[in-house]
């Protein structure tokens, strides 16, 4: 019997070994960049930000920060990411296809940088914007093109990652992390009033919001077993106690959620049509990744982040960290983790 039993181990195989789920985090993954604007310019006097709120895109002299998110299970082992930028279309490929040298981004970043510059490195970094003026003719802006390329491992440095990337051919980039975003400026109609058209632009525009991050401020978490019910709201990256056999329910906490804007579109460029207000409305889309497994694992579908996330806590819990990252089909983006420990550990 014994034999017939390690016959059918063996026959069985791979085969039997059941799909990683999708939520859970063995190795560093990257989630992608956001930026913020932290100090205002001058062409932000007519943008009315929300209180308590972080606006998604920046506008000529602003000075913004950009922040790559990573999921871990260990934070110490991803290395701090080197930052490249650039601004006309396609110029990040352009590195890829070229590995061209290197130079140190000019500060403030001026909107013409054809070829990717050096911004910085840092799990943040900060970038002053020059004026929307002065520009040559020709000029082609295609958004603020970045690439964070860090490494997943204390054994591979940034640098090298960096190198690899710029190289012919491109080998060695498992150990990497590669974060890639089109940042676009705006709103647009925050810099036309010092511009010509300032008497085209239809009064409405003025007094809708920024485009602002989905931010997520906290958690409510709910710890159920029978009858038996525990209501908590928490900080983040709070820990959060619980215990074999519990059903948790956590409700992400979220300022800044789904905006009406409208666009501004000239379709004549001055024209003896007038400019048209396009109207739309945001939809925002979640993820929900962990450290270990759980039982019964159910997050929100896109375009819910107002649903909770539920688990089962195994018999034998291992310390888990929660990662939940939310972003609008626009410039917002939020991010943040919850740790979570066994009572009886």
């Amino acid at each position: 019997m014994r034999t017939l039993a390690l016959g059918a181990a063996l026959l069985c195989g791979a085969a039997c070994i059941p799909f990683e789920p999708y939520w859970l985090i063995q190795d560093a993954r990257v989630l992608g960049t956001r930026m913020t604007v932290v100090e205002p310019g001058g062409y932000s006097t007519l943008v009315q930000v929300p209180y308590g709120q972080r606006r998604a895109s920046g506008l000529p002299l602003d000075t913004v920060e950009l922040e790559w998110m990573v999921a871990a299970v260990d934070d110490d082992e991803v290395q701090p990411p080197i930052w490249l930028a650039c601004t006309w279309p396609n110029c990040i490929d352009d590195y890829y296809r070229t590995g061209h040298a290197l130079y140190d981004c000019p500060h403030p970043l001026p909107l013409d940088i054809r070829w990717a510059c050096r911004l910085g490195e840092g799990h943040t970094v900060r970038v002053g914007f020059a004026g929307a003026f002065g520009l040559q003719s020709g000029f082609a802006y295609g958004g603020l093109s970045v690439m964070a390329i860090g490494s997943r491992t204390p054994e591979v440095a940034s640098a090298a990652c960096l190198e690899r990337y710029g190289a012919d051919p491109h080998a060695g980039l498992e150990k990497c992390l590669i974060a890639r975003d089109i940042h676009v400026l705006g709103p647009l109609w925050a810099v036309l009033p010092f511009a010509p058209e300032l008497g085209e632009l239809p009064l409405e525009i003025f007094g809708q919001e920024p485009d602002t991050h989905p931010d997520i401020v906290g958690f409510r978490v709910t710890r159920e077993r029978g009858p038996e019910r525990l209501e908590l709201l928490v900080e983040l990256d709070d820990t959060v106690s619980v215990e074999p056999g519990e059903h948790i329910t956590v409700l992400p906490l979220v300022i800044g959620g789904a905006q009406e804007y409208s666009d501004f579109f000239d379709g004549d460029t001055d024209g003896p049509a007038e400019p048209e207000l396009h109207p739309g409305y945001e939809f925002i889309s979640t993820r929900v990744q962990l450290t270990a497994l759980v039982d019964e694992f159910a997050a929100p579908e896109d375009f819910s982040y107002e649903a909770a996330i539920e688990w089962l806590v195994p018999e034998h819990p291992e310390p888990m960290t929660m990662f939940v990252s939310t972003r609008d089909n626009r410039a917002g983006r939020g991010f943040a983790r919850l740790h979570f420990v066994s009572d009886d550990r």
